[in-house]
């Protein structure tokens, strides 16, 4: 799965729980920026959500780099 390196830190944080809001916060964007990013991601991959998001990375391959800690702040 091709993914820009702003949809790696968003997959990144979605594997490891965040929601949109803690995302958001974390990449010093709006709740807004972070649900188009997903929006796009959904669509690129055909899935509807981020547990099939997921799922689709997993199953192509895809590791997690450094995935941080939801609930290091």
């Amino acid at each position: 799965m091709h993914l820009s390196p702003k949809q790696e830190q968003i997959l990144s944080l979605i594997v490891s729980g965040c929601c949109n809001k803690e995302i958001a916060r974390q990449l010093d964007m709006s709740t807004r920026t972070v649900e188009s990013h997903l929006q796009r991601l959904y669509d690129r991959h055909n899935v509807h959500n981020r547990a099939a998001l997921v799922a689709k990375w997993l199953i192509e391959g895809g590791i997690p780099r450094s995935v941080p800690d939801a609930r290091e702040g």
